[in-house]
């Protein structure tokens, strides 16, 4: 994953359990009954679901990720800053003030308006800084791996995605009272949530996996960067020009459904990139997150097959959730999940393990983790997926809740078994006698590869 000797971000694991944290809490509000087919996604408790999920789970996760592995990448160190932490501190306390506010809009209280513009502020400035932190090292790094254009063109839409979000907020909030800025914000919703699931998330992934996978695999390089960077930015500028041309919304549908249709040949050319990387594997036993990924990966190609047809076709309104949930959940969710399954034993194995290679017996990467407990769970978890999205498209409230619980006590279970990997609980006792010490748990105690400093 890793060349051994590579700086470990000290923050990221930090920002892995703030993630976690989130989507533990938005699929406990779903099993609460917070949400459901039946209700409006629109509503103010349904926004704190889709912005817990959004910004807390896959926003902190992808950020965490890309603290660590942008240098990868790059072979180019962040610059020394407290960004990063800053960042994290922002984001946690911005999310916080946003979901009170929707909490208070949905009160009726006067305090939404003060709240909501306090969010709005500090979450953009937040993403903004980190944005730009992570775009400045891609950017002088962005010859030693194609992919880094990837995730430049995904955080490029994480900052679109963000400016969005603040005009909303301080919009929803009653603090802008222009109709026609009023109008536009009712209308452009999909396009933010465009921006923020298929843009930044969806680009920053495919460019991290594209480095990381074949190093999983032992495959070749997949090598359709220009491709998929070419489709991917004429979908965004489609994107773009649907957004500008809400005015007139037949030439907003049409540039929308194009922007799909060009998202949908990024796709379909990623998904065969990786089907030749697992068919061309060296490493024929596949790892708990490279055949725990297929299902997101099936689920990915699912979600876009449908998703086209569906907006050309002026599906229904539970139809087009569904398939987003599946997209959400299942494609983004589920990578995140299975990933973090190699990520969090990798980088504890490097602080725990590191320094005393070659000096005396360590235990194996595997050894940190359970691996067909967590197989178990993770599979839960996708069945979970696919039932709730059917329960949305047959809008049964009942099964939805059911198929939720059955989510959010998969979550918990994967949750609990990473922090039994940060913990080292699953390696014997022996393994760990002087001069092992335990490692911080939620951050690397130094930048230098380990947490233990010299091993003598």
């Amino acid at each position: 994953m890793m060349p051994m000797g590579t700086s470990l971000s000290r923050w990221t694991m930090l920002y892995f359990g703030a993630a976690l944290i989130f989507l533990l809490f938005a699929e406990c509000l779903l099993s609460a009954g917070g949400w459901s087919p039946s209700v409006d996604v629109a509503e103010p408790r349904a926004l704190i679901i889709v912005h817990a999920v959004t910004i807390g789970w896959l926003g902190m996760l992808m950020i965490g990720a890309l603290l660590q592995f942008a240098p990868v990448l790059t072979g180019l160190n962040l610059p020394t800053s407290h960004i990063d932490v800053l960042g994290l501190i922002g984001l946690v306390v911005g999310l916080g003030l946003l979901l009170l506010g929707f909490y208070l809009i949905d009160k009726g209280s006067n305090a939404a308006g003060p709240v909501m513009g306090a969010a709005a502020l500090l979450l953009l400035l937040s993403i903004l800084s980190v944005s730009m932190v992570l775009a400045s090292l891609l950017w002088r790094g962005r010859n030693a791996h194609p992919a880094s254009g990837l995730v430049l063109i995904g955080i490029g839409c994480l900052a679109m995605t963000a400016a969005f979000g603040a005009l909303f907020a301080v919009t929803l909030s009653g603090s802008i009272g222009f109709p026609s800025v009023i109008q536009f914000v009712s209308s452009a919703v999909p396009y933010h949530a465009s921006l923020g699931l298929a843009g930044w998330t969806t680009f920053a992934a495919i460019g991290v996996s594209y480095k990381l996978l074949p190093m999983f695999l032992l495959s070749h390089d997949m090598k359709k960067v220009p491709f998929l960077a070419r489709t991917g930015s004429i979908g965004i500028a489609f994107l773009g020009a649907a957004a500008s041309s809400l005015f007139w919304p037949e030439a907003a549908h049409l540039f929308f459904l194009a922007a799909s249709l060009m998202f949908g040949l990024t796709i379909i050319a990623y998904l065969n990139e990786l089907y030749l990387a697992y068919r061309g594997r060296r490493r024929k036993s596949l790892e708990l997150n490279t055949s725990g990924s297929l299902p997101a990966f099936a689920m990915l190609a699912i979600s876009v097959a449908l998703l086209v047809p569906a907006i050309a076709l002026g599906a229904r309104a539970h139809v087009i959730t569904a398939i987003v949930y599946l997209f959400v959940f299942g494609w983004l969710s589920g990578l995140g999940l299975a990933q973090l399954l190699k990520i969090v034993p990798f980088l504890t194995w490097i602080e725990a393990f590191g320094p005393l290679l070659g000096r005396r017996p360590t235990p194996r990467l595997g050894d940190l983790i359970n691996s067909r407990r967590s197989a178990l769970w993770l599979g839960v978890f996708y069945v979970a997926v696919v039932a709730a999205a059917s329960a949305i498209v047959l809008g049964s409230d009942l099964a939805f809740r059911a198929a939720a619980i059955l989510q959010t006590m998969s979550t918990a279970a994967l949750l609990c078994e990473l922090v039994l990997v940060r913990s080292l609980a699953n390696v014997d006792t022996t393994t760990k006698r002087a001069p092992f010490q335990q490692p911080a748990f939620f951050f690397a105690a130094n930048k230098k590869g380990h947490a233990n400093g010299p091993a003598s």
